[in-house]
């Protein structure tokens, strides 16, 4: 009983450090760590609610009969006033879909004492839909306002027959926060990217009206002020087309799609586009026959890359590309034997209107992992010493 004890303390105060652990990262923007901090959070959480469930063995002690269950009752007030001491919110789910808070942050959220009797229906969804371990985000409406928070789960019995534990770790404020930072950046890129344009314009342009205005202009140099104020002009409507396309790519119609046919298209439109400059070689042995995806965005995503790996390999290059899947995601990896990403451009690479390249537009690496993202997947630079550059997507497999 002595051992049982140490471990539900220690368990709880791991807990406790790992609650605020959750909230001292988000406060600082440090979503990983958060996340991590807030699964410990749950499996501790887990741990501590099977302790507490356990039934002591019947005493062969007559006197230990009303020693033991007093004891017992002060180390679950105190545990519990353990839990309470977690910043996230917890809660229970039982096997009937009945929702109940298991710590004060819990009860001052939904405003009960135990029994959340009407919880909003997407917090339901999301916590019995959940993988448990995995951290989401999901927003909620409380109090007449909405709320962003981060949910993870853990199981206190595998299976449809167990106690769901779930916490919430409110991130509003940190996503309002890297929204403004991210609006932010976008205005400076913009405003550079526009007064670059429009500087030259308005001098060559002024230049262009000086020499009409000669009593003997000088019409070739007027007509190159011209050309080039034409050039840039053009190049100023490419760059906003292709913000307006981004800012208008559209939610993923997700279906099923075959993965044959998709690649055997990219596969001739890349050797018609670089026949004989650059080589492709497609592994697709790994691959799964159907992906749950939008076929016209996976496309488009995978088509930029190899357009990148392309342009970045030179010619003559070469573009490899593997397939691989497990249960869970289907991993794509699109390798070339270019020169690699600069060490001062990694973490810029997937900047919108950034671009190694000279004349780039610094739209395809952006655009792709736009799309992978919001299949909920992911596009990353692979990591640095490989020749060439490699990049990694992940698409779930759902």
């Amino acid at each position: 009983m002595g051992s049982n004890r140490v471990r539900v303390l220690l368990s709880a105060t791991l807990l406790v450090t790992a609650g605020a652990g959750g909230t001292i990262a988000l406060s600082h923007g440090l979503y990983a760590n958060a996340a991590i901090a807030v699964i410990a959070l749950v499996l501790l959480t887990a741990g501590l609610n099977t302790l507490l469930q356990r039934t002591p063995p019947a005493a062969a002690d007559p006197k230990a009969e009303t020693t033991i269950p007093l004891r017992d009752a002060r180390e679950q007030r105190r545990l519990r006033s353990l839990l309470d001491l977690s910043p996230a919110p917890l809660l229970a789910r039982e096997p009937d879909g009945r929702l109940s808070a298991i710590n004060r942050a819990a009860r001052r959220l939904f405003g009960v004492d135990d029994r959340i009797e009407a919880p909003p229906a997407e917090l339901a969804a999301a916590i019995a839909s959940a993988v448990p371990g995995q951290a989401m985000t999901l927003r909620l409406t409380l109090d007449d306002a909405e709320r962003a928070f981060a949910l993870t789960t853990a199981d206190l019995v595998a299976g449809a027959s167990g106690t769901r534990i779930a916490a919430l770790v409110d991130v509003e404020a940190e996503l309002k926060a890297v929204e403004a930072a991210t609006l932010r950046e976008l205005m400076q890129v913009l405003s550079h990217e526009i007064m670059n344009s429009l500087t030259p314009v308005a001098s060559l342009s002024r230049t262009a009206v000086d020499i009409l205005e000669d009593p003997a202009p000088d019409l070739d140099h007027a007509r190159d002020a011209m050309r080039t104020v034409a050039t840039r002009t053009e190049g100023l409507q490419r760059f906003i087309l292709a913000y307006r396309d981004m800012a208008r790519l559209p939610p993923p119609e997700l279906r099923s799609v075959a993965l044959a046919p998709l690649l055997d298209d990219l596969e001739r439109l890349f050797s018609t586009h670089w026949e004989g400059r650059v080589m492709l070689s497609l592994d697709r042995s790994g691959a799964p026959q159907h992906i749950v995806a939008d076929d016209d965005q996976l496309h488009a995503a995978l088509w930029a890359l190899l357009q990148n790996a392309a342009e970045a390999a030179g010619e003559p290059g070469q573009v490899h590309v593997t397939l691989s899947a497990d249960a869970a995601a289907l991993r794509i990896r699109i390798a070339d034997n270019g020169p690699g990403v600069a060490p001062e451009n990694r973490n810029a690479i997937f900047d919108l209107f950034f671009s190694q390249k000279s004349g780039g537009s610094g739209i395809g690496l952006t655009l792709a992992r736009q799309i992978f993202r919001a299949h909920r997947g992911d596009l990353v630079l692979g990591p640095a010493g490989n020749p060439g550059a490699v990049f990694d997507a992940q698409l779930p497999r759902r």
